[in-house]
Parts: structure tokens; sequence; C-alpha cells
């Protein structure tokens, strides 16, 4: 199967009928409309292209002369509207507007039926083929200053005469009188010619649904190079940051032992921070097991008496001073939790020394 060859420029000659799509005619262009092509093909064999251009049949669309301001930008859908109020003939809401090329202080534009416009674009997107722009067949009629011109197109016979009217006759016998004994010149093949100058721009708003939605990047290069260059700026200052971190993370680390050997001397340094946290449990749970063996104590002794001091070896042994009026007061209470040794501890006091089996964890 041959591949249909792709056009930066297609231009595809719209059927008048809603039921003449069998085949369809086209001319490929060069993107400055160097004509490289033309054939009939059916629609799902037409050839691919970067633009599509439609073009009107002379027999569905009307032209128009309008007076408008040299300026009008984005305001001239809505003049052309307005000075159309009173020239449209039946149902103003099939009328689609698409304006044409300046013609001196005037502006030609030019008018449709909406729906049957609507249905065949519909046609062709579903067939995959969007339309960029549409031109009148009226439109690619050359000026010419001292003739009348006149093509064959599709429904007739069009024209246009030296002072810019447009028409289309079915029998070109009756140009001469239509054109007030005016030269006419001929012009063959005018679906091959260049599009007007100036008409470049895109479907009228109406039709907007139907334009080609292709994605262009060039816009976005700029956007592109700034996120590029902002990222590069990110990453040169992240990794500035890291090497800043990872410099104070050796210094501390660095403090960490010289505090650690301080501390310590003489005790070989493999992970500082680990065997700080091993010798801070040592040292709680040394005290913890003290204090647990002393309250035990006082709960197994249970006599009111306030001693000196008490003492807990590490062996498990308690050490209690006492004054001499309560050792003689509590003798029987005290004898009687442990057996102790007793030794004088000084004047007016004695000493009591309990040695007990140290608990198992």
């Amino acid at each position: 199967m041959a591949v249909a060859p792709r056009f930066p420029i297609l231009r595809l000659s719209l059927p008048p009928g809603e039921a003449s799509w069998t085949e369809l005619a086209w001319n490929g262009f060069s993107a400055d409309y160097a004509h490289l092509g033309s054939g009939v093909s059916p629609l799902a064999e037409l050839p691919a292209a970067a633009e599509l251009e439609i073009l009107l049949p002379a027999c569905r669309v009307s032209m128009h002369r309008l007076e408008l301001p040299a300026r009008v930008g984005r305001h001239l859908d809505a003049l052309i509207r307005q000075a159309l109020e009173d020239r449209l003939l039946g149902d103003r809401n099939d009328a689609l507007i698409v304006p044409g090329a300046p013609d001196g202080t005037e502006r030609r534009v030019w008018v449709c039926g909406r729906r049957w416009l609507e249905a065949a674009l519909e046609r062709l997107a579903s067939a995959g083929h969007h339309a960029a722009r549409l031109i009148p067949e009226y439109e690619l009629l050359p000026e010419s200053g001292d003739a009348a011109v006149h093509a064959a197109a599709t429904g007739g016979t069009i024209f246009r005469t030296i002072p810019g009217l447009f028409g289309i006759v079915g029998n070109e016998a009756a140009l001469p009188r239509l054109v007030g004994g005016e030269t006419l010149r001929r012009v063959a093949d005018i679906a091959r010619r260049p599009g007007p100058p100036g008409n470049r721009a895109g479907l009228p708003p109406a039709l907007a649904r139907f334009a080609s939605r292709r994605f262009d990047p060039r816009p976005l290069r700029r956007a592109g190079a700034l996120l590029a260059v902002s990222f590069v700026l990110f990453m040169l200052s992240a990794v500035a940051q890291w090497r800043q971190l990872e410099d104070r993370a050796a210094r501390l680390r660095h403090e960490i032992r010289q505090t650690f050997a301080a501390a310590f001397p003489g005790t070989p340094i493999i992970d500082p921070i680990l065997q700080w946290e091993s010798k801070q449990r040592e040292s709680t749970g040394a005290r913890d097991d003290a204090l647990d063996a002393a309250i035990r104590f006082a709960a197994r002794l249970d006599v009111p008496i306030r001693p000196r001091g008490i003492e807990v070896g590490e062996e498990g042994s308690v050490r209690l001073t006492l004054t001499d009026s309560d050792a003689a007061q509590f003798a029987s209470q005290l004898e009687a939790i442990g057996r102790p040794e007793k030794m004088p501890a000084g004047a007016g006091f004695t000493q009591f020394i309990y040695r007990f089996e140290r608990e198992r964890r």
C-alpha cells in the first residue's frame, strides 16, 4: 500500500452538497505556496499535511463589502455583525461570517451557512483532518486592473469585475453582458493558485472546536531554558549546603571523640556515641540498684528511728548509723532483721552493718 505524501499545506475543495463525499479534490503546497501536487482521493486516503485549508464553494457563499475602521483589533467580528444586521436574509443564526482581505477603504466579508459548514468540518474531523483556515473560491481570483477575470469553479463560473465586484453564473456565455463590456480574461485552475495575501488567520471563533490542536513547543522554549537554569542553580546551592553540613558533622565527630577521651581516659574508642550511651546506662543502673536496696531495707526495718546515715555498698551491704539511744531502744527490732555487726561510730553513735545477698535481675 502506497504511503500518502505529506505536504506543508493541503488545500481541500469542499463539495457543495451533503452526499457528494465519495472523493475529494486536493492540492498540495509548500510553506511558500509553491504547488507540489494534486489529486482526487477518498476521505480516508487524503494526504497528510501540516496545515489544512478548506476551499469554500462559490455557490455556497455570498460577498459583502463593508466600510470598517482601519484598526478594529479584536472588535472586528462584532463590527462586522453590526454592519450586516440589515443585509442578511433568512435565518441569521445560521449565517457564518468569514472575514476576507481588505479592499481599499473597505473589507470583503463572506457569509455561508453555518449548519452546512459545521457538518462538513465535523465529517473531516472524525476522519482526523482538522481545518486551519477557510478560503472562499472567489478569493483566489487575481486582481486585474485592465480586464475582468473569470474561472471555472464549483457550481458554475465565477468572475470578478474591474471595480471589484464578484459573482457566479451557470452559463459562461452570459459573462460579457454581466461585466458591461469589460475585457474578459480566463484564469485556469484557480484551486492551484496561492492563497490571498494576509489570509493566514485561523478559523472563526465559532468554529474553533474543529481546529487542529497540535502541540507547539516553541512558546515553551524560553520557560524551559529558565527552568533548566533554575534547576542547575538549585543543585549547586544544594551541593554547597551539603558540603557545609558534612564539614560540620566531621567537626562534631572530632569534638565527641575528644570529649569521650577526656571523660574516660584509657578507654579504647570505637564508636564514642554508643560507648557514651553504654556508660550512662551503667551509671544510672548502679544508682538505681543502691536506691532500691535502701528502700527495701527501710521497709523491712519499720521502726521510728532517725538515722544519721544509710550507705549501700556494691556488694549488697547496708551501713546504718544511729544514736546510742535509738540503738538501745530498738535493739530487738534491729537484731530481728539480719543480725548486724555493731561497732562504735564516734561519740554517741553506733553503726550497724547488714550484709544481704544482692538481688538478681
